[in-house]
């Protein structure tokens, strides 16, 4: 699959980061990482918020990718920033000010000889609908924030997962307990005629599970080949426990603000996603 390693939301955990980076074989000097087999990190996006680094972990990764030696695609917490730029409002910290010329530059998604990598779905007709600008520029940036354009909908998707309405009684609640009003799909398998408690991608909790999806929103996933290439995302806050490699899509999202674990894949010489090479680092 290639000469990469990819890692999960960062959400601005510096020292963790670091860690995994270690542990994966890299040096880290002159504030970048570099492996000396000549690997490179592939970043799945939402390198900022939540955590105590945001700025650290912006400043390294951009430096790993000056030099070469990274490879990375734009979350929904980076593509916020480019909106809110465009839009002239402030940013979650002014501190992201001098990196967001570089955060312009990162594709939305990334096809790789071997691989697919992108935030949080690997949505077809979305993906053609962007792959004219698969780096943002100003004018679908702007599309993005007129409600039910195409352009918003495609980047919706690829960033923040195929969703669908839940039931509003009795509710349903994520893992934190919060009532939702939208549960995310598993946007790669046939969902048709399956209830919320096998289409959901992570679970949720409550007596409507067993309740079904309308129609019209499972028609909007577009089941992903198991003879495609892999894809990597991340974005959907699994439990460590949790499942992170389906068949030919692996998500590399383990809550690392909520759980302090941060995830890798290592690529090796074989086409198969395994779980053994997951990689992880905790607090």
């Amino acid at each position: 699959m290639g000469p990469y390693d990819l890692i999960g939301d960062v959400h601005g955990h510096l020292e963790l980061l670091r860690s995994l980076g270690d542990k994966l074989g890299y040096s880290y000097k002159g504030g970048f990482f570099e492996h000396p087999k000549g690997r490179k990190l592939i970043f799945v996006g939402d390198l900022v918020n939540r955590g105590p680094d945001s700025v650290g972990v912006l400043e390294i990764v951009r430096k790993t990718w000056e030099e070469g030696n990274a490879l990375l695609t734009l979350g929904n917490h980076e593509f916020r920033l480019i909106q809110l730029t465009l839009r002239k409002k402030d940013l979650p910290d002014e501190k992201y000010r001098p990196f967001l010329s570089w955060i312009k530059e990162i594709p939305l998604f990334l096809e790789l000889e071997k691989i697919r990598v992108v935030h949080a779905a690997w949505h077809n007709s979305s993906i053609s609908l962007l792959a004219a600008n698969p780096v943002p520029n100003d004018s679908l940036v702007r599309a993005t924030l007129t409600p039910g354009s195409p352009e918003r909908m495609a980047v919706d998707r690829i960033l923040k997962g195929v969703k669908a309405t839940l039931p509003k009684s009795p509710p349903l609640f994520d893992r934190f307990g919060e009532n939702r009003k939208k549960g995310r799909l598993r946007w790669w398998e046939d969902l048709t005629g399956k209830p919320f408690s096998k289409v959901l991608f992570p679970p949720m909790y409550g007596q409507s599970i067993h309740e079904y999806p309308s129609s019209e929103e499972i028609n909007q996933v577009e089941p992903y080949p198991v003879d495609a290439k892999p894809v990597f995302f991340g974005h959907y806050c699994l439990r460590p426990q949790y499942e992170k490699i389906n068949a030919n899509v692996a998500c590399l999202d383990g809550c690392v603000t909520c759980d302090k674990k941060l995830w890798a894949y290592q690529c090796g010489s074989g086409n198969t996603l395994s779980a053994e090479s997951l990689v992880s680092v905790e607090y």
